[in-house]
């Protein structure tokens, strides 16, 4: 009985230490299993209550995570740490997870084991949670899995099944083959270096690679990790299950896919090449630069040749990550910082515009650009909204966009990499063919024959209205949010 009492108070002693981690995953663990509990034993008509215990679940979350402080323990002996750099990702993570959960309330009615999806929506934001406060790379693949896998599940929640199968099929096959890359990489890295932890590679690999054997190995392991996480934030050429899984998947998800999923996923690969920077040959920087044009550029003239609307804004949001690579490529804290803040800015963009093409194709049906002419004379406020989001992906002034590639231009300058900050000047200028037709068609054109009054439930209303603000606040004054990523960057240095 004394050591199971000894257990009891260890386990509250962490619940207490550390609440940001341990207090959050297990209140999102508890609601994951009564969501799954609805579905085995309530019926049908209690998906909201499946909904309620969700977002309750959520917000609780939320709170805990804004008022926890950083811990300043030491990284070389954590396997996951609450630093200003996790703090940053899981705020944002489970704030926008919250909208989307409101958002698909509405537009899930009528699919079957709702519960389910809730459950799914949960456990993914212990993914959220854990993985960009991994330090060491075991406890990182794992979080990669504990993202990973209910995504899996959510994509197939759609209205139009085959697309949706063919759509979840191509993202499970190529995301169990990047696992395989990731994990084949950690591997590697472990082997050469004696230990998994990531702030402990450094110093580990400059011993090891003195031998020219091991030089190899971690060249292939760089290699193999370069394309596992490409997969999942859609560089290209490795970008090639997003339009279909996106065009597949349920509105309210693909937002969710675009924007915050590959906004937090993209902590991964900053937490571990940064750290490895100094040990990597001069020319891994034009690798990657090399990357983030293509990335930008292929991608952005792709979608200006779209007719389909959710086609043309898949390849918008992977021409964004190649925006977001240039901060990278810098490898500075000011091109970190910049990275940090345009993901932030682009993420909630995503959840915007992929939102408001769900609501119109549910009720309009509405899925070409043609179609979309005059919208704005029967749904002026879905309109305003829809083009903010595109606005502010394009970089227009005063949205927050804007800000979020100025510094990015002045970090690849910072960088000197002038090139590739006019290559950025040079594809938002492409962005403007196709983000600007959009916006004239709306506005100016006649109404086509879809056209027709929306109405829209009020958390709709108040769930996109709260993120176009955010838009327009931080396009004015940018400073609110800067320091923040400025925090999470500094704690990568």
């Amino acid at each position: 009985m004394a050591g199971i009492g000894e257990l009891f108070l260890e386990s509250i002693g962490i619940f207490t230490a550390r609440p940001a981690l341990a207090a959050t995953t297990t209140i999102l663990f508890i609601a994951v299993l009564l969501c799954l509990l609805i579905e085995k034993f309530g019926q049908p008509k209690h998906y909201r209550l499946a909904f309620i215990i969700s977002l309750l679940a959520l917000i609780i979350t939320e709170v805990i995570i804004l008022l926890s402080p950083i811990e300043t323990l030491d990284p070389t002996s954590q396997f996951y740490l609450y630093d200003g750099f996790a703090k940053f990702f899981a705020t944002f993570g489970i704030f926008v997870t919250i909208a989307i959960i409101i958002i698909a309330q509405y537009y899930m009615r009528g699919l079957p084991e709702i519960p389910v999806f809730f459950a799914c929506m949960t456990g993914i934001a212990i993914g959220l949670i854990l993985l960009p406060a991994a330090t060491d790379l075991i406890a990182l693949y794992v979080s990669w899995e504990l993202l990973s896998v209910p995504l899996y599940g959510v994509v197939l929640y759609s209205f139009n099944w085959r697309k949706s199968a063919e759509g979840a099929l191509k993202y499970y096959v190529l995301g169990a083959v990047s696992s395989a890359f990731l994990g084949l990489g950690f591997g590697l890295m472990i082997v050469v270096s004696g230990t998994s932890n990531i702030y402990m590679l450094g110093t580990a690999l400059e011993q090891a690679l003195l031998d020219p054997f091991n030089r190899i190995v971690l060249g292939l392991a760089v290699l193999l990790l370069v394309v596992g996480f490409s997969v999942k934030i859609t560089v290209v050429p490795f970008h090639t299950w997003a339009p279909d899984t996106y065009m597949g998947s349920a509105h309210p998800i693909t937002a969710y896919l675009s924007g915050a999923i590959k906004a937090v996923r993209f902590s991964a690969p900053l937490r571990v090449i940064i750290l490895l920077t100094p040990l990597l040959r001069i020319d891994a920087q034009a690798y990657f630069a090399i990357l983030a044009f293509i990335t930008m550029t292929y991608a952005n003239i792709v979608a200006l040749k779209q007719k389909d609307i959710y086609r043309m804004l898949a390849y918008s949001s992977i021409a964004q990550m190649g925006y977001v690579l240039i901060g990278f490529v810098a490898a500075t804290l000011y091109g970190i910082t910049a990275a940090i803040f345009y993901v932030f800015i682009f993420a909630i963009a995503e959840v915007i515009v992929f939102s408001v093409t769900g609501i119109l194709w549910r009720s309009l049906g509405i899925e070409t650009v043609d179609e979309l002419s005059g919208l704005s004379s029967k749904n002026p406020y879905i309109s305003i909204i829809f083009a903010l989001g595109l606005l502010s992906l394009l970089g227009l002034p005063p949205l927050a966009g804007f800000p979020g590639k100025v510094y990015l231009f002045f970090a690849a300058v910072d960088a000197n990499l002038l090139w590739l900050g006019l290559a950025l000047v040079v594809n938002s200028g492409i962005g403007a063919g196709y983000y600007g037709l959009l916006v004239k068609k709306m506005f100016i054109d006649e109404p086509s024959e879809k056209v027709a009054k929306i109405r829209l439930p009020p958390q709709d209303i108040i769930a996109l209205g709260l993120l176009a603000l955010i838009l327009i606040v931080l396009g004015v004054y940018p400073g609110i949010a800067e320091p923040f990523a400025r925090i999470a960057a500094g704690a990568l240095f």
